[in-house]
């Protein structure tokens, strides 16, 4: 029943998802995520009948936590809907205790993985020592440590085809994300992916619409750009998802009859002088826009700075980075505005 209120519910509020998940529980059951799932260290929350319910991502590697609910809460704020929810947490040093004999005896070192796996592999080992270090001083000195506590989401795949910057072009959606382009129809658009590599494998089609589509990945760059994220286009880091459970399989087929992309992982961000989410803006030569989300990213610049920033649970050096990256991207389509006036604007 968990399970299935997770994925009902993934679009409310973090709070109302997360309220029951308590991660020093006796409860729950935590164990590492698996091999592939990037370089990071992060956390699968089981419930006492073994049902994955959550997972918890202290800043490691790649993934800065605080980054991770700055950007589930500026999407909320735009009122952008297809950010997983993401609340402050943290391990007490008793579940540190209990973590700790599972890290050390991990390992990442694999020697049958692709090159790009190894080298994933290579950095999330160096990542799995380095927290091993941190959890051990902070037994010590009976410290907490903090992250953000994500629920789980059933019946969701990654899809390279919007994943990849050459996949992104090649994209029957990327002539609607041109000012000079067509609108996008509201017809059908099915987003598929098969995977021998990732759980759960096999294949998944996920039925949606071309304009759905295409003003969700358009939002999706510009907080990528307001941001700083520099891990959008690794090939897994955007995924889709059933919006209402209603799934169906055929002949190994999964089908997700309502679907939409969804931005599961945002944890790198916020870095200093790191402008690669503009800069990939700019690249792609992304020229329409939500005029909702925008409006609403201006009305932020102009909102009292101590609110913003409490709102965002940032601190005052990572709101300077955001402060700096979201002047850039509205003057970038304010520019863009003036050249090609309201055709940077999707019609719907």
């Amino acid at each position: 029943m968990l399970k299935k209120l997770v994925l009902l519910l993934f679009f409310v509020p973090a709070v109302l998802l997360s309220a029951g998940i308590d991660i020093n529980s006796n409860d729950v059951e935590i164990k590492l995520m698996g091999d592939l799932e990037g370089r990071s260290i992060i956390f699968k929350i089981k419930d006492k009948d073994g049902n994955n319910i959550g997972v918890f991502k202290p800043t490691s590697g790649s993934t800065f936590y605080r980054g991770e609910y700055a950007s589930y809460k500026l999407a909320e704020l735009i009122g952008l809907d297809i950010y997983s929810p993401s609340q402050f947490s943290y391990m007490t040093p008793q579940t540190q205790k209990k973590v700790l004999p599972m890290l050390e005896k991990a390992s990442f070192n694999k020697k049958s993985y692709e090159p790009e796996y190894k080298q994933n592999m290579s950095k999330k080992e160096e990542n799995r020592k380095t927290i091993i270090e941190e959890l051990k001083r902070n037994i010590e000195t009976e410290k907490n440590i903090d992250g953000v506590l994500k629920p789980w989401i059933d019946n969701l795949m990654f899809y390279k085809p919007l994943g990849s910057k050459k996949g992104f072009k090649l994209s029957r959606i990327y002539q609607y994300l041109k000012s000079t382009g067509p609108q996008p129809p509201h017809s059908t658009f099915i987003l598929s992916q098969c995977t021998e590599i990732f759980e759960t494998k096999g294949c998944v089609e996920g039925w949606s619409y071309k304009d759905q589509v295409a003003q969700d990945i358009s939002s999706i760059l510009v907080l990528d750009a307001v941001l700083g994220n520099s891990d959008r286009f690794a090939g897994g880091n955007l995924h889709f998802t059933s919006v209402d459970g209603n799934v169906e399989t055929k002949k190994g087929l999964k089908i997700f009859k309502n679907a939409r992309l969804f931005s599961l992982d945002n944890g790198a961000v916020l870095r200093p002088n790191d402008r690669t989410g503009f800069n990939i803006l700019k690249e792609l030569g992304i020229t329409r826009f939500v005029k909702a989300h925008i409006e609403k990213l201006q009305t932020l610049k102009d909102t009292d700075e101590a609110k913003l920033r409490k709102d965002l649970g940032i601190g005052p050096e990572e709101f300077e980075i955001f402060k700096t990256n979201l002047s850039l991207t509205l003057a970038y389509i304010d520019e863009l505005k003036t050249k090609h006036k309201e055709k940077i604007w999707f019609a719907n």
